[in-house]
């Protein structure tokens, strides 16, 4: 994959990955434009041609694909926009399932009987309360959340929870 793409090649990307991976429709993702900044996609819903071309306007949007060595990984701010979309890869954790992934600890899947046949490999939706909070990593038994560090301490505190460490990666 070339290190710049055009917005085009952006948006094909976009097409090609979030309906397969979260069953999110096209005609929902083809409303907004996407363009390559800093090593991922950005959406907006500015037209291109609107959109300044000046060195000290680097990103404008919200960063939905992030490239990996894997492929693309979703952002959790792309995630919770399209919360009510997303039909596929979506885990709804309980309370004690959040406490055990943000303090670091992988869920065991096969063992919590939380698999569907929707769930696949891969980057998945986390939900609580039927609402979308974050991005995980599910490698087909073990599951693991992918916040940030900051990012998992809030929601830690958000939902009350008492968390010693918090071990992630440094960006949704």
């Amino acid at each position: 994959m070339p290190e710049r793409l055009t917005p085009e090649q952006c948006k094909r990307e976009v097409l090609r990955y979030l309906p397969q991976r979260f069953g999110i429709p096209v005609e929902v993702l083809d409303r907004f434009n996407y363009i390559w900044s800093g090593g991922a996609i950005w959406m907006t819903s500015v037209p291109l041609e609107l959109l300044p071309n000046h060195k000290a306007v680097q990103r404008i949007g919200l960063r939905a694909l992030r490239k990996v060595p894997q492929g693309w990984k979703p952002t959790t701010p792309l995630l919770q926009f399209f919360d009510q979309h997303i039909t596929r890869n979506r885990i709804s954790l309980t309370h004690e399932q959040w406490k055990q992934i943000l303090s670091g600890q992988a869920i065991d899947c096969l063992r919590e009987g939380i698999l569907t046949d929707e769930i696949s490999p891969g980057y998945i939706a986390l939900e609580l309360d039927g609402v979308v909070v974050g991005c995980g990593f599910f490698n087909g038994r073990f599951l693991n959340h992918q916040l940030s560090k900051v990012r998992a301490m809030e929601l830690a505190e958000a939902f009350g929870l008492t968390i010693v460490t918090v071990e992630a990666s440094d960006e949704d």
